[in-house]
């Protein structure tokens, strides 16, 4: 006897509008705002020197 393997298949996903422009970002309908990596809004710490001996 087969086991029978049950795959779960993702839905489909909504075809792009005819009236986007290529290369549209995905939007997070929450936030509303493009996903992108943005630089950290802080300067990076510097990393602590070692005293000298």
């Amino acid at each position: 006897m087969q086991a029978t393997q049950h795959l779960h298949v993702p839905p489909k996903p909504e075809p792009i509008p005819p009236g986007s422009p290529p290369g549209d970002l995905p939007v997070d309908p929450d936030t509303d705002q493009p996903e992108v990596d943005l630089p950290p809004l802080s300067e990076p710490i510097r990393e602590i020197e070692p005293p000298k001996r």
